[in-house]
């Protein structure tokens, strides 16, 4: 005898054989690994203005083209650039979120202050080293020495009297001046603010008297006439600043204090999504356009693979930690 099903069973029935399908087409087409599924997010730990933000806003465009997904660019300056990072760490690693990183953020900071809430090394993937940041000592305008060697003969005439300004405290702009005060021999006082633009436009108001920082930070300043540009720590001069001596030209020897920055993703971030990353971005550095914006920015254009990176931050660690171990900058 034929037995019909009943209506109620047919459903049923039907019903499982849909979703058996639709689990086993899942199955087959895993749609949702996908990569960028969403627009990605560059966080900088510093304030607009500066070469970190520059270079982020720089390499977002080409990389949106080349991912087909929007690339923006998000400020969480604070704390010496450790509230950025610690965002960025605690972020999902799924290759939506990245960080621009730099000696001052992973190096500098937590061997200066000890209280990062980050690991450089475990909590963060190296991505690609984008550039290197040439450093120039600037000057108010309207202090008297027009050189290095005047400088020097003007803070020493009266030690403890003049202040230098910082992006803060443990920053590559502190770490930097620290090094030229053992150099020279001069006494200043610290006066960290949040952020170098913040202190560059103290040097250029004359509520400081000297800050060490980029050719980029500097440049709107001294375009304005409000700040005078001493030497040049690198090994050449600057294309920027054609009539500034280098360090060792200014009698400082090999005091070259180029800086980092690079860009990283939160630890545990899948490997080929790092690897697409260092592909893209490599290819981003080796344009005609990128060479030339990185000239007129006063940067150097570094690249390499992953390991490259993962390498510089490494030996910068043990480098920095015993250079800020005897030189005591932590306990200041």
């Amino acid at each position: 005898m034929h037995v019909h099903p009943s209506p109620r069973r047919a459903a049923v029935a039907l019903v499982a054989g849909g979703l058996a399908l639709a689990a086993s087409c899942a199955f087959a087409q895993p749609a949702s690994t996908e990569w960028p599924a969403r627009p990605i997010r560059i966080i900088v730990a510093q304030a607009p203005g500066g070469p970190p933000d520059r270079i982020a806003r720089f390499v977002a465009e080409p990389l949106a083209r080349a991912l087909k997904v929007p690339v923006t660019i998000e400020n969480r300056p604070g704390a010496s650039g450790i509230i950025g990072a610690e965002a960025a760490m605690r972020a999902a690693p799924d290759g939506h979120t990245l960080l621009i990183a730099t000696l001052s953020t992973h190096v500098l900071v937590p061997a200066t202050t000890g209280q990062a809430p980050f690991d450089a090394v475990r909590d963060f993937a190296p991505v690609i080293n984008l550039h290197r940041s040439v450093k120039v000592l600037w000057v108010p305008s309207t202090l008297p020495p027009r050189s290095l060697a005047e400088f020097v003969a003007h803070a020493r005439a009266q030690p403890g009297v003049l202040n230098f300004a910082t992006g803060g405290a443990g920053s590559s702009n502190h770490v930097d001046f620290e090094l030229f005060r053992q150099a020279t021999g001069v006494d200043l006082v610290h006066v960290p603010y949040n952020g170098p633009a913040a202190g560059i436009a103290a040097v250029a108001g004359g509520e400081a008297q000297a800050m060490i920082v980029s050719v980029t930070t500097g440049a709107g300043p001294l375009q304005a006439g409000r700040v005078r540009a001493l030497v040049v720590f690198a090994g050449r001069r600057s294309t920027l600043l054609p009539e500034v001596p280098t360090a060792a030209q200014a009698g400082l020897g090999d005091l070259d204090l180029s800086a980092w920055i690079g860009l990283v993703a939160p630890a545990n971030t899948p490997v080929e999504i790092v690897e697409r990353l260092n592909g893209e971005l490599q290819r981003i550095l080796r344009e005609p356009a990128s060479l030339a914006w990185a000239d007129a920015q006063g940067l150097e254009i570094v690249g390499g693979s992953r390991a490259d990176f993962a390498a510089t931050i490494e030996n910068d660690r043990r480098r920095w930690a015993r250079v800020i171990g005897e030189m005591g900058i932590g306990r200041r």
